[in-house]
């Protein structure tokens, strides 16, 4: 039996009594992180263009955007829900393979389970294994397939969605099968785009069409069935080098998705151990801005790679620049959204610092890593080491840690209660019957 076979098996026969209790909480934990950084995002430009191009399009009003509240049909509340819940840049990370998750499969998965008026349990169940599948497709083709320029949530998580959406939609595993195909040969993401709108338009698009590739499977829509390991199929033709075996080895057995990690902070995860030694840093000494000299960051290979823009403009650029994230930690103090902000990103102090920032790219430093050496005016040396970025496995955001994000990114677009009503119904997602409740909740003044 071939991986596409083995994959689509899983995710149509796996069940939510099957799936470990830790897997549930963890699916329930990103269920929250997922709506507080699509909430916090529903007053951004992308997102007020995608909402008008969707009320354009029209459709069979079934599914509930984010925040305005508007319905529209399942396969554009997906692409407006997924671009929303990563246009912040702050969703989770499977940093082993840079993939943000949650995003592609939850919203494709939410709209339909709104529109088929399924439970909680269905929802926990298809993001639980459409993160799996996603996950490990994606561990068979990095790096080589994200190096050549593929952005890898953009395209495996077309993947993941088309698995949610299968599972609730009870596709057989051959219909599974044809729906990663469908999947597959739709697949896309470049990582050119990064720190343009169009980023955020992957994760909605991968939604969009994997949910678009079960509904068309359900109906007899065909398809490869072997479109992950034939020889001009996914992996072949998106990645130079890739293993499908490592997108097998534990299936059903062991879980990565119980390797994802939560954002602390709202731009590139790689910068993230930059900023909690920048943080560290000025708690344990005080150090303020006027006291650099210069600040030496030994880093990881992708960190320039993928946050390497030394003079930003604007705050979306700034999640996508090393010399920012670390700069505006010192100041700061934090770097939630409010920090990556047009202001922020122009302002003299800020600028002044970001040229005394100094990322030297070390091989042996994980992606989790880092090693910061702050040099000031009056010659002193401060070091600091990150060895495990806050919100990755080995330092896991706590739930107080979860709530205080989801509160901090949906109050300016929710009252308290509504927000705390929101909390307590995805704590208790696995007994609710109706969602209806849960998406009313998110209608908010964006």
């Amino acid at each position: 039996m071939g991986a596409t076979r083995e994959l689509s098996g899983f995710a149509a026969q796996t069940t939510f009594q099957q799936l470990p209790p830790e897997v549930v909480r963890e699916s329930k934990r990103a269920v929250l992180n997922y709506l507080g950084v699509a909430l916090g995002a529903c007053r951004h430009e992308a997102v007020r263009i995608l909402t008008a191009i969707a009320e354009d399009a029209g459709g069979h009003p079934v599914a509930t955007l984010f925040g305005s509240g508007i319905k529209t049909s399942a396969v554009q509340a997906a692409t407006v829900n997924g671009a929303m819940s990563h246009v912040l840049d702050y969703d989770d990370t499977h940093l082993d393979t840079v993939i943000h998750p949650t995003g592609p499969v939850l919203s494709a998965a939410l709209p339909l389970a709104e529109w088929k008026c399924l439970g909680g349990k269905d929802l926990l169940a298809a993001l639980a294994v459409g993160a799996e599948v996603e996950i490990r497709i994606g561990s068979a083709v990095y790096p080589a397939h994200y190096d050549v320029g593929w952005h890898i949530t953009g395209t495996v998580g077309t993947f993941g969605a088309a698995a949610a959406a299968g599972k609730l939609l009870d596709l057989t595993p051959d219909r599974m099968a044809h729906a990663f195909g469908l999947a597959g040969t739709q697949a896309a993401g470049l990582r050119e785009m990064f720190g343009y709108m169009a980023k955020s338009y992957h994760v909605g698009k991968a939604a969009a069409n994997g949910l678009s590739s079960a509904l068309l499977a359900q109906r007899g829509f065909t398809a490869s069935p072997q479109v992950l390991e034939a020889k001009r199929g996914f992996c072949a033709v998106l990645s130079d080098r890739y293993d499908l075996s490592r997108a097998l080895e534990g299936l059903g057995e062991r879980y990565l998705f119980l390797e994802n990690g939560l954002k602390p902070y709202a731009c590139g995860v790689v910068t993230h151990p930059t900023i909690d030694g920048m943080r560290a840093l000025r708690k344990k000494h005080g150090v303020t801005a006027g006291d650099v000299a210069e600040i030496e960051l030994r880093v990881h290979p992708l960190v320039l790679e993928l946050t390497g823009k030394q003079q930003p403009r604007t705050g979306l650029e700034g999640k996508f620049s090393i010399y920012f994230c670390a700069a505006i930690a010192l100041i700061e103090g934090n770097a939630r959204e409010s920090q990556f902000s047009d202001a922020n990103v122009n302002r003299p102090e800020v600028i002044a610092l970001m040229e005394k920032v100094r990322p030297i790219v070390d091989a042996g430093v994980r992606e989790s890593q880092a090693i910061i050496t702050l040099r000031t005016v009056d010659g002193m040396e401060l070091k600091e080491r990150v060895e495990a970025a806050s919100g990755t496995p080995r330092n896991p955001l706590s739930d107080a840690d979860l709530l205080d994000k989801f509160m901090d990114l949906t109050l300016p677009v929710l009252p308290r209660d509504r927000a705390e009503q929101l909390v307590e119904e995805v704590s208790h997602l696995d007994e609710v019957t109706d969602l209806s409740r849960l998406i009313a909740l998110t209608k908010a003044e964006c």
